[in-house]
């Protein structure tokens, strides 16, 4: 997938199976989730939609230390000396590589769909992430590099939190929902498959976290960019219920 704009000062990078960005504030460009390894040739095209180069990075924010999300994240830090930033009760996974850790269903039911295969597949080939040799660690409501607002929203994982700018208008929600189901291939506002969550009855729960945010475009780890506001969002993935 070409690097393209997916918000106001956001361009989304990646594949049609996992997305990672670059958010452009007026002090720098914060990487937000950092895709797979495979994927760090993306980095200087999508810079240059922004017309930047790497030296204006300043932060990588990860919504959730799984493996999709934190890719990159050890070799941008490593080559370029920016700080990676990880809720804490994520810190661990993200220094282990982004393991899955406990979840609660067995991918076994999932096979009949091919969309999970491709996305399995993908998982086993675009690289193993590095640990993190150093992190930063944020809390509920703390403030990020580039503006960014860190809002928790457990059930995904223990960490998972989703990444507001409250004056873009843009929510970061990582894998609280998507829009493309990645294992199977299900397409609108829905919680990730259980086989990939810690507790998807706590998702549920944390949907009330974003569903008054006032935001013009959401942006997911899987899918397109959401743009009908949260409230509809919130409301479609509860009607859907787990998957």
């Amino acid at each position: 997938m070409e690097p393209a704009f997916a918000a106001d000062g956001v361009v989304r990078l990646g594949t049609d199976l996992c997305n990672w960005f670059l958010f452009e504030d007026g002090d720098g460009v914060v990487v937000v989730d950092a895709g797979f390894p495979a994927y760090r040739p993306q980095l200087e095209p999508g810079l240059r939609l922004l017309g930047g180069v790497p030296d204006d990075l300043i932060g990588i924010v990860v919504t959730h230390g799984h493996a999709d999300h934190v890719g990159v994240a050890e070799q941008l830090r490593r080559e370029l000396g920016i700080p990676v930033w990880v809720h804490e009760d994520d810190a661990p996974l993200a220094r282990s590589a982004g393991g899955r850790g406990t979840t609660e269903a067995s991918f076994v039911p999932y096979y009949r769909y091919p969309q999970a295969l491709r996305f399995l597949t993908h998982f086993r080939t675009s690289g193993r992430p590095e640990p993190i040799g150093e992190l930063h660690t944020y809390t509920d409501g703390d403030e990020l590099p580039g503006g960014l607002r860190a809002i928790h929203t457990g059930g995904h994982t223990a960490g998972h939190s989703i990444i507001h700018h409250e004056q873009r208008r843009v929510l970061f929600a990582g894998d609280l929902l998507c829009t493309l189901n990645p294992l199977t291939g299900a397409r609108g506002p829905q919680l990730l498959p259980r086989p990939l969550n810690l507790s998807s009855a706590t998702m549920f729960d944390s949907l009330a976290t974003l569903e008054h945010l006032d935001v013009a475009a959401i942006l997911v780890g899987h899918g397109e960019t959401w743009t009908q506001g949260a409230a509809e969002a919130v409301q479609r993935a509860r009607n859907v219920g787990p998957t």
